[in-house]
């Protein structure tokens, strides 16, 4: 009888597929060939534990699963996954899917490439029922729907975390500091006394877009107005003025880009803050050896206590275009991995946060709260989080975010020229995506 039932959930996935799929307006919709006919492919970013994990979860899905095998495969950073996928979209050759950024699913969806998951999503027999869709967090969903491409589901929550402040006891004890900033006042003011005080800088800044989007939301701003970006302005203006702030008087120094050059300084005492994600509390307590009473981590500081923010992010699934088997597996993985008791076991060895609420009152969670006080923090923060955008051209305009960040921490600009050149590149950078998509319709 169950397995009867798989079979007929696999029929009936495959009819969904095979006419919920249709690609949006101007692009090319076309099938993908698979890199594996074999077995759905995976391309994913997790390394060590997490990706141990990952695979472990996909060959619990793969012992009751009657169609094809999910297989994980690591295809490097984010980055690498972005151009790798590219790359087989030119080829024709994709594999059932992939790890993916709202800012990279906008780069594939205008190509056909990847495969709109509202018709599995509202399929009363395989897809999410409403009761249980509203389980997920409402911000994590929504980043996954795309406004520019008649507001479909292309990708579907993976991967979610929070920037957070880290921030090391014994530098803080040092130069007489009782507790974390909650402003970004009081952060600039406590940077200057750990440098009097010590004679060490207080931070090492990591060139990132999503940090610069968090210190942004925090100072109370927003990033983008339709297609207009928002970087020119009040609130914009504040955050690179922190940055310059902290290159001018010699409290931060900029790390190497894709290192983790801060987190290694916070573990040797070397600076007192780190801002990273959430995410990476595990790697944190393995670099401190640990040792929990060294350091802690809090929401970032905030330009209004009241009315607090922080950034969302950490990529999605997409699933491609290819034969509706492949497509069939990689939906129907995606479902498991997103239960409520798969989310308890990915957060707790992972760091990541589950994208069902109802995780968060399972006993275990509540006892991982209960080990060490700082386990809570980043749950604590999920409230006040916000998405990036997902409108096309948005992973240029990150990699614009970052150059600029580098050239306020070099000295190369002011924080006024930064806040005006950021605005004007990336709002001709996504200009010059609308027009190259309207241009092919």
């Amino acid at each position: 009888m169950r397995s009867r039932t798989f079979l007929l959930a696999v029929v009936l996935v495959g009819s969904l597929l095979g006419c919920g799929d249709t690609a949006p307006p101007g692009s090319r919709s076309r099938e993908y060939q698979p890199v594996d006919a074999t077995a759905a492919v995976f391309w994913d970013r997790q390394t060590t534990e997490s990706a141990a994990l990952l695979r472990a979860l996909a060959e619990e899905f793969n012992q009751q699963w009657p169609g094809l095998p999910v297989k994980v495969e690591r295809s490097g950073s984010y980055a690498d996954i972005f151009r790798k996928v590219t790359a087989g979209i030119r080829a024709g050759q994709l594999p059932a899917m992939a790890v993916s950024y709202e800012s990279m699913t906008t780069e594939y969806i205008p190509m056909g490439a990847v495969a709109a998951l509202d018709a599995l999503i509202a399929d009363p027999e395989l897809g999410i029922s409403e009761d249980k869709l509203a389980d997920y967090y409402p911000m994590m969903l929504e980043t996954n729907r795309f406004d520019e491409h008649g507001g479909k589901y292309y990708s579907f929550p993976f991967a979610k975390s929070l920037l957070m402040l880290y921030y090391n006891k014994a530098v803080l004890d040092a130069a007489g500091i009782e507790c974390p900033p909650e402003t970004w006042d009081d952060f600039i003011a406590q940077c200057r006394i750990i440098k009097a005080e010590t004679g060490h800088y207080a931070h090492a800044v990591s060139a990132d877009c999503s940090t610069l989007n968090g210190i942004i939301f925090s100072m109370g701003g927003d990033i983008v107005r339709g297609r207009e970006t928002l970087y020119d302005s009040p609130e914009a203006l504040a955050a690179f003025r922190l940055y310059e702030t902290l290159h001018r008087e010699a409290l931060a120094y900029l790390i190497p880009p894709g290192s983790y050059d801060d987190n290694m300084a916070l573990a040797k005492d070397d600076i007192a803050f780190a801002l990273r994600s959430s995410a990476g509390l595990s790697d944190m307590l393995l670099l401190m050896e640990g040792d929990r009473d060294r350091w802690g981590i809090t929401r970032i500081p905030q330009n209004n206590p009241d009315t607090p923010a922080t950034v969302l992010y950490g990529p999605n699934v997409c699933i491609f275009n290819t034969t509706q088997e492949q497509k069939q597996a990689a939906w129907a993985f995606v479902r498991h991995f997103t239960t409520p008791e798969k989310q308890v076991r990915w957060s707790l060895e992972t760091g990541y946060l589950p994208v069902r609420r109802s995780a968060l009152e399972h006993p275990d969670m509540h006892a991982f709260w209960e080990e060490w006080p700082y386990n809570r923090a980043a749950y604590d923060c999920l409230p006040i989080a916000r998405p990036e955008p997902n409108i096309a051209g948005w992973q240029e305009v990150r990699d614009l975010a970052a150059r600029t960040i580098t050239e306020v921490m070099t000295g190369m600009r002011s924080a006024e020229s930064a806040a005006q050149h950021l605005k004007e590149s990336a709002d001709r950078a996504l200009q010059q995506v609308a027009a190259a998509q309207a241009h092919s319709r």
